[in-house]
């Protein structure tokens, strides 16, 4: 069973860890799904203990693991955004329609997404060593400089032309899911035209509630680059994103924090 990941960006500063940690309580809760044992940085915890966790070490994130969940809450204060990531490392059992709808009455949600989490690692993979670590050739890849002085200079892999990238933007995410859900900042960031979005025949567009757009392009998660589905993620990005901004190298100060 593939694992998906869903991921959700707020206006930066509107997602605290302890909003983010009440609204896993209550799904979870809803569900019956136990709330001890899980992990917090690798360190066991019970979901009640995280918060208190966090205040006395000073954190304002959290990297939660346990139940078959993995919970990844931050913020990117360059970019202007707070996030929230869930990963199911088998079918979810808590539908993402149902997460997505505990965030969305919140003014300051911007987009969400469901990504297959395979597809979407090795789609915005740029270390050669990620490909080595794991017994894979990446020298049929393009390559080029990370744009950094000597001695820091060295080549990475170029993904700006892969389907399935990701780029921060400030205030969201450049991205394309089978699966989004787009709240009202959205169209104000990205300059989409909203009636354009509603009235193409490709898509299924319905609204949850009325200041979320629900899109869903296909059925299940794009999981291949080429052919018809490459395709596909290429009409999308030209649709959400029409303001084409150049692809520029993550700055180096900011953690990889949505793979």
């Amino acid at each position: 069973m593939a694992t998906e990941q869903l991921k959700i960006i707020f206006r930066h500063g509107s997602l605290s860890a302890e909003l983010a940690l009440q609204t896993i309580q209550v799904v979870l809760a809803r569900h019956d799904v136990p709330l001890n044992a899980f992990t917090l940085y690798d360190e066991p915890t019970s979901l009640p203990a995280v918060l208190p966790q966090l205040e006395r070490t000073g954190r304002k994130a959290f990297n939660l693991m346990g139940q078959g969940f993995r919970f990844l809450h931050g913020s990117v204060g360059n970019y202007h955004l707070d996030f929230f990531e869930i990963e199911s490392a088998v079918a979810p059992s808590i539908s993402w329609d149902e997460w997505v709808a505990e965030f969305t009455s919140n003014h300051n949600f911007v987009m969400a997404w469901v990504v297959d989490s395979e597809y979407d690692h090795w789609q915005n993979a740029k270390d050669p060593l990620q490909y080595t670590a794991t017994g894979k050739s990446c020298t049929h890849l393009p390559m080029n400089s990370n744009g950094l002085p000597y001695p820091m200079e060295r080549k990475v892999i170029e993904i700006s032309a892969n389907p399935g990238r990701w780029n921060f933007r400030d205030g969201y995410i450049e991205v394309v899911g089978a699966t989004m859900w787009l709240g009202i900042p959205f169209w104000a960031l990205t300059g989409t035209d909203q009636k354009q979005v509603a009235g193409a025949p490709w898509l299924h567009v319905s609204h949850p509630i009325s200041s979320v757009t629900k899109i869903q392009a296909a059925e299940s998660c794009f999981t291949m680059a080429e052919g018809t589905s490459g395709d596909l993620q290429v009409k999308l990005r030209a649709l959400l994103f029409p303001v084409q901004i150049p692809y520029l190298p993550m700055r180096q100060e900011h953690p990889v924090a949505l793979r």
